[in-house]
């Protein structure tokens, strides 16, 4: 091992101890860092998390180590790019999330072909991947709903960015730049939303859950009067013609909630609560914490 790698450990310990700060949450760091290329029991990008824990199991030392300074393994794999901006406390949490994981579960072998590139026979539905996609932020997550409509949520800003019906991803570009360049969608954009539908409020992503195949992200939206938190569920609707938000906010914020959708004539936007007034939706309190939005493609 190179030196100067065991002096970024060091360094990143003694910031860690300075600031006294919280344990770092693996499974969201795992989610934002590693899951683009890392699945749990299949290898696609880089190795699963099944073999990953055959690797390291109870060598968070050499775990770490390997994702500061990676080096080349596999001939004609896609090279690992350095996590050495994740620090060494949020690396260690990884492996520990990593180990957890991965406990129990047995390989499987993977197809030939790129998983989540579109073709006309592609029927495997739904599917989750973290990957950088165009019209949005570093940390965005692409959903396949079903095999017709799919969205890009962003967990940086913790909000839906945009829909399109179609295939599903070309990620052959984003897996050959070593996360340099974007993913292709494989069909075409239904509706974007250009901006945060609550305004004013500081994000923050706390990771997502997966039941059926469909995820639940969880994240903090913070105002001046109110710290709320949220599960927000999506899910396909029939004929596939677009898709639903459920949202499930705890606490239920103290004053209602104005949410601003964009205007398109080419997408109708209803909810199961509130009020409308052209663009925007106005829910009490009470009808704050738990609705649903339905989005039909004209």
């Amino acid at each position: 091992m190179k030196p100067h790698v065991f002096l970024v450990l060091a360094s990143f310990t003694g910031l860690a101890a300075a600031e006294n700060s919280p344990p770092p949450d693996g499974a969201s760091l795992y989610s934002l860092n590693c899951a683009a290329c890392h699945m749990l029991d299949q290898s696609v990008v880089g190795p699963s998390l099944v073999e990953i824990r055959s690797l390291y199991l109870n060598k968070p030392d050499d775990f770490v180590r390997w994702a500061v300074a990676p080096g080349k393994k596999r001939p004609g794999a896609v090279d690992m790019p350095s996590m050495v901006h994740v620090g060494e406390p949020g690396l260690r949490a990884i492996h520990a999330h990593m180990m957890n994981l991965a406990k129990g579960v047995k390989e499987k072998k993977v197809a030939q072909g790129d998983k989540f590139a579109a073709s006309p026979t592609q029927t495997v539905r739904p599917l989750v991947q973290r990957i950088f996609l165009p019209n949005s932020g570093p940390a965005a997550i692409a959903v396949a709903l079903d095999d017709k409509v799919s969205l890009c949520w962003d967990a940086g800003e913790c909000r839906f960015r945009y829909a399109w019906t179609g295939g599903f991803l070309d990620g052959y570009p984003y897996w050959k730049g070593n996360g340099s360049s974007l993913a292709k969608i494989a069909g075409t954009v239904r509706f974007t939303q250009t901006k945060p539908l609550l305004a004013d409020a500081k994000p923050k992503f706390e990771g997502y859950d997966i039941a059926g195949g469909l995820p639940t992200f969880r994240y903090q939206l913070s105002r001046a009067d109110d710290h709320l938190e949220f599960a927000e569920s999506v899910h396909p609707i029939s004929g596939g013609d677009g898709f639903e938000q459920s949202f499930v906010i705890s606490p239920a914020p103290k004053q209602p909630l104005t949410l601003t959708f964009t205007e398109d004539a080419k997408t109708k936007i209803t909810s199961d609560a509130g009020n409308w007034s052209k663009n925007q939706l106005t829910l009490t309190p009470a009808q704050a914490a738990k609705f649903t939005l339905t989005y039909k493609f004209q």
